[in-house]
Protein backbone atom coordinates (compact mmCIF):
# COMPACT_ATOMS: atom_id res chain seq x y z
CA UNK A 1 0.00 0.00 0.00
CA UNK A 2 1.28 3.13 -0.70
CA UNK A 3 2.11 6.09 1.87
CA UNK A 4 0.34 9.46 1.34
CA UNK A 5 1.90 12.63 2.10
CA UNK A 6 5.46 14.41 2.74
CA UNK A 7 8.77 13.05 4.06
CA UNK A 8 10.44 15.20 6.97
CA UNK A 9 13.37 16.17 4.24
CA UNK A 10 10.66 17.64 1.82
CA UNK A 11 8.96 19.64 4.64
CA UNK A 12 12.62 20.94 5.69
CA UNK A 13 13.44 21.93 2.36
CA UNK A 14 10.13 23.99 1.49
CA UNK A 15 10.57 25.69 4.38
CA UNK A 16 13.88 26.69 4.12
CA UNK A 17 13.03 27.76 0.65
CA UNK A 18 10.10 29.83 2.16
CA UNK A 19 12.76 31.17 4.53
CA UNK A 20 15.18 32.46 1.74
CA UNK A 21 12.09 34.15 -0.08
CA UNK A 22 11.51 36.05 2.88
CA UNK A 23 14.33 36.80 3.89
CA UNK A 24 15.19 38.34 -0.07
CA UNK A 25 11.42 40.01 0.57
CA UNK A 26 12.38 41.70 3.97
CA UNK A 27 15.90 42.92 2.64
CA UNK A 28 14.65 44.29 -0.29
CA UNK A 29 11.54 46.46 1.63
CA UNK A 30 14.58 47.40 3.81
CA UNK A 31 16.47 48.65 1.73
CA UNK A 32 13.61 50.34 -0.39
CA UNK A 33 12.85 52.42 2.89
CA UNK A 34 16.64 53.75 3.26
CA UNK A 35 17.05 54.66 -0.33
CA UNK A 36 13.71 56.65 -0.02
CA UNK A 37 14.70 57.96 3.29
CA UNK A 38 17.73 59.15 1.80
CA UNK A 39 16.27 60.50 -1.26
CA UNK A 40 13.70 62.71 1.18
CA UNK A 41 17.17 63.72 3.06
CA UNK A 42 19.09 64.91 0.06
CA UNK A 43 15.58 66.37 -1.25
CA UNK A 44 15.07 68.47 2.25
CA UNK A 45 18.63 69.49 1.82
CA UNK A 46 19.00 71.27 -1.23
CA UNK A 47 15.27 73.09 0.10
CA UNK A 48 17.52 74.26 2.63
CA UNK A 49 20.86 75.02 0.87
CA UNK A 50 17.98 77.59 -0.72
CA UNK A 51 16.98 78.82 1.87
CA UNK A 52 20.60 79.97 2.77
CA UNK A 53 21.69 81.22 -0.15
CA UNK A 54 18.38 83.25 -0.05
CA UNK A 55 19.61 84.50 3.37
CA UNK A 56 22.63 85.20 2.33
CA UNK A 57 21.78 87.06 -0.92
CA UNK A 58 19.60 89.48 1.71
CA UNK A 59 22.67 89.64 3.81
CA UNK A 60 24.72 90.68 1.22
CA UNK A 61 22.45 93.20 -0.62
CA UNK A 62 22.24 94.54 3.42
CA UNK A 63 25.74 94.49 4.02
CA UNK A 64 27.80 94.55 1.02
CA UNK A 65 30.80 93.00 0.14
CA UNK A 66 34.13 92.93 2.80
CA UNK A 67 37.62 92.39 1.91
CA UNK A 68 37.47 90.00 4.39
CA UNK A 69 36.11 86.35 3.34
CA UNK A 70 33.15 85.00 5.39
CA UNK A 71 32.87 81.46 6.90
CA UNK A 72 29.82 81.00 9.14
CA UNK A 73 28.30 77.79 10.55
CA UNK A 74 24.92 77.28 11.90
CA UNK A 75 22.01 74.77 12.42
CA UNK A 76 18.10 75.19 11.99
CA UNK A 77 17.21 75.07 15.68
CA UNK A 78 15.66 78.64 15.04
CA UNK A 79 11.78 78.53 16.25
CA UNK A 80 10.23 79.38 12.61
CA UNK A 81 11.34 75.55 12.18
CA UNK A 82 9.46 74.14 14.97
CA UNK A 83 12.77 71.45 15.88
CA UNK A 84 11.51 69.98 11.86
CA UNK A 85 15.19 70.20 11.12
CA UNK A 86 17.73 69.10 13.99
CA UNK A 87 19.49 66.33 12.28
CA UNK A 88 20.74 68.98 9.86
CA UNK A 89 23.58 71.96 9.91
CA UNK A 90 24.90 74.15 7.65
CA UNK A 91 27.79 76.25 6.72
CA UNK A 92 28.76 78.82 3.97
CA UNK A 93 31.83 80.47 2.53
CA UNK A 94 31.81 83.95 0.92
CA UNK A 95 35.39 84.46 -1.03
CA UNK A 96 36.79 86.53 -3.43
CA UNK A 97 36.58 85.70 -7.23
CA UNK A 98 40.05 85.58 -9.15
CA UNK A 99 39.23 86.73 -12.22
CA UNK A 100 41.81 86.11 -15.06
CA UNK A 101 41.99 88.64 -17.90
CA UNK A 102 44.45 88.54 -20.98
CA UNK A 103 47.27 90.62 -21.14
CA UNK A 104 47.26 93.70 -23.84
CA UNK A 105 49.68 91.43 -26.34
CA UNK A 106 47.22 88.50 -25.94
CA UNK A 107 44.18 90.75 -26.82
CA UNK A 108 45.87 92.62 -29.70
CA UNK A 109 46.58 89.07 -30.91
CA UNK A 110 42.81 87.98 -30.64
CA UNK A 111 41.54 91.45 -32.00
CA UNK A 112 43.47 91.63 -34.74
CA UNK A 113 42.18 87.55 -35.68
CA UNK A 114 38.57 88.57 -34.88
CA UNK A 115 38.64 91.69 -37.59
CA UNK A 116 39.89 90.05 -40.08
CA UNK A 117 37.58 87.02 -39.84
CA UNK A 118 34.69 89.75 -39.91
CA UNK A 119 35.79 91.12 -42.94
CA UNK A 120 36.41 88.28 -44.60
CA UNK A 121 33.10 86.87 -43.87
CA UNK A 122 31.69 90.45 -45.00
CA UNK A 123 33.73 90.08 -48.53
CA UNK A 124 34.88 93.17 -48.09
CA UNK A 125 38.39 92.20 -48.06
CA UNK A 126 41.47 91.80 -45.14
CA UNK A 127 42.77 94.63 -43.16
CA UNK A 128 44.89 92.69 -41.39
CA UNK A 129 43.08 93.76 -37.80
CA UNK A 130 45.08 97.33 -37.63
CA UNK A 131 42.47 99.54 -35.80
CA UNK A 132 41.59 97.39 -33.02
CA UNK A 133 45.75 96.16 -32.61
CA UNK A 134 46.78 99.84 -32.50
CA UNK A 135 43.94 100.74 -30.40
CA UNK A 136 45.30 98.13 -27.80
CA UNK A 137 49.45 99.27 -28.91
CA UNK A 138 48.24 102.61 -27.51
CA UNK A 139 46.75 101.92 -24.49
CA UNK A 140 50.12 99.56 -23.94
CA UNK A 141 52.05 102.51 -24.31
CA UNK A 142 50.28 104.62 -21.90
CA UNK A 143 50.86 102.05 -19.49
CA UNK A 144 47.62 100.37 -19.23
CA UNK A 145 48.16 97.72 -16.59
CA UNK A 146 45.07 94.65 -17.07
CA UNK A 147 45.65 94.04 -13.45
CA UNK A 148 43.37 97.29 -13.02
CA UNK A 149 40.08 96.06 -14.31
CA UNK A 150 41.09 92.63 -12.72
CA UNK A 151 41.01 94.32 -9.18
CA UNK A 152 38.12 96.50 -10.36
CA UNK A 153 35.62 93.32 -11.21
CA UNK A 154 36.73 91.25 -8.41
CA UNK A 155 34.74 94.42 -6.23
CA UNK A 156 31.85 93.11 -8.00
CA UNK A 157 31.70 89.32 -7.64
CA UNK A 158 32.05 86.82 -4.74
CA UNK A 159 31.87 83.10 -5.11
CA UNK A 160 29.51 81.75 -2.16
CA UNK A 161 29.87 77.99 -0.81
CA UNK A 162 26.92 76.77 0.75
CA UNK A 163 26.96 73.10 2.45
CA UNK A 164 24.21 71.20 4.31
CA UNK A 165 25.14 68.44 6.51
CA UNK A 166 23.12 65.42 8.57
CA UNK A 167 23.92 62.06 10.43
CA UNK A 168 22.95 58.90 8.72
CA UNK A 169 24.50 56.94 10.72
CA UNK A 170 27.24 55.56 12.84
CA UNK A 171 31.15 54.92 11.24
CA UNK A 172 32.67 51.48 12.71
CA UNK A 173 34.54 53.90 15.50
CA UNK A 174 31.49 54.70 16.71
CA UNK A 175 31.40 58.73 15.17
CA UNK A 176 28.86 59.91 13.61
CA UNK A 177 28.90 59.44 9.61
CA UNK A 178 28.09 62.34 8.40
CA UNK A 179 26.55 63.28 4.39
CA UNK A 180 26.57 66.91 3.22
CA UNK A 181 25.30 68.45 -0.44
CA UNK A 182 27.17 71.44 -1.39
CA UNK A 183 26.26 74.16 -4.20
CA UNK A 184 28.21 77.01 -5.51
CA UNK A 185 27.05 80.29 -7.07
CA UNK A 186 28.42 83.95 -7.70
CA UNK A 187 26.86 86.91 -6.03
CA UNK A 188 26.78 90.37 -7.50
CA UNK A 189 27.64 93.49 -6.06
CA UNK A 190 25.70 96.11 -8.42
CA UNK A 191 27.42 98.98 -6.31
CA UNK A 192 31.22 98.18 -5.98
CA UNK A 193 31.19 99.38 -2.50
CA UNK A 194 33.49 96.92 -0.84
CA UNK A 195 34.04 96.99 3.15
CA UNK A 196 36.99 97.96 4.73
CA UNK A 197 38.41 94.73 6.87
CA UNK A 198 37.73 97.24 9.95
CA UNK A 199 34.56 98.25 8.53
CA UNK A 200 33.63 94.14 8.63
CA UNK A 201 34.95 93.26 11.38
CA UNK A 202 32.84 95.91 13.89
CA UNK A 203 29.81 95.08 11.56
CA UNK A 204 30.22 91.54 12.67
CA UNK A 205 30.85 92.17 16.02
CA UNK A 206 27.70 94.46 16.29
CA UNK A 207 25.57 91.38 14.91
CA UNK A 208 27.33 88.95 17.43
CA UNK A 209 26.64 91.23 19.79
CA UNK A 210 23.16 91.84 18.82
CA UNK A 211 23.55 95.36 18.31
CA UNK A 212 22.44 97.56 15.66
CA UNK A 213 25.65 97.87 13.08
CA UNK A 214 27.43 101.20 12.97
CA UNK A 215 26.62 103.67 9.93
Amino acid sequence: MRRLGFTLLEVMMALLLLATAVMILVQSQTTSVQLQEEATRINTATMLVRQIFTELDLRIAKEGFGELEVKETGDFSDAIYDGAFDEYRWEYEVEKVEVELPGLGNLMGMMSDGTEELSEAAGVGGTGGAAPANDLAALDALGFDMSFLTEQLGNFLREARVRVCWTSGRKESGEPDEECIEAITHLSNPTGRVLSAEEQAALEDAEFRGEEPPE
